[in-house]
């Protein structure tokens, strides 16, 4: 039997993974440029701790491309295929790429359709707006997965700014 407090303090949840180094490995390069000139490529993994020196720009090029022999990373994928078949839950991939259509193309080639939300923009705190954006329709439990620890810190900022919701940002 449904009791009423139950129905008054249901929670609602909402999945969100990054792909890239969460779901996927891929040979997608960011690349460093210093006066013009490519200086050095960083994978997905380096990027996440690479902080850039007076002078340097990234070049995301790779990332508006289809996809370069993607790998998915079984443990997390199986995560995601677990949520997505669920049901009843908002699962949603959350990215720092602005094309989706090459992370659809992937995802639709392995038989899975999740949502995607792209950002064009690697700035941790656009990520921790997205989620706060989730706040504010109503979701109430957050599980968000990424394996840049500055994405996975930003996200985490938002518990002391919302204290009844529950954030569980965890690293990939």
């Amino acid at each position: 039997m449904i009791k009423l407090k139950d129905i008054l303090f249901e929670r609602k949840t909402t999945y969100i993974f990054d792909f890239d180094d969460t779901i996927a490995k891929s040979d997608s390069w960011v690349y460093v440029k210093k006066d013009d000139k490519i200086i050095k490529k960083l994978d997905a993994a380096e990027f996440a701790v690479y902080t850039a020196k007076q002078g340097e720009e990234f070049d995301f090029r790779d990332f508006d491309r289809k996809i370069r022999n993607p790998r998915l990373i079984k443990k997390n994928a199986d995560l995601l295929k677990k949520q997505l078949n669920k049901g009843g839950r908002k699962v949603t991939i959350l990215t720092a790429r602005r094309l989706g259509a090459p992370i659809n193309h992937f995802f639709k080639s392995v038989g899975i359709q999740p949502y995607v939300v792209t950002l064009g923009s690697a700035d941790p705190q656009k990520k921790a707006d997205y989620v706060e954006q989730q706040i504010h329709k109503g979701y109430t439990t957050i599980y968000f997965m990424d394996d840049s620890h500055k994405n996975v810190r930003a996200v985490k900022a938002l518990q002391r700014k919302y204290p009844n919701v529950m954030i569980n940002a965890k690293l990939a």
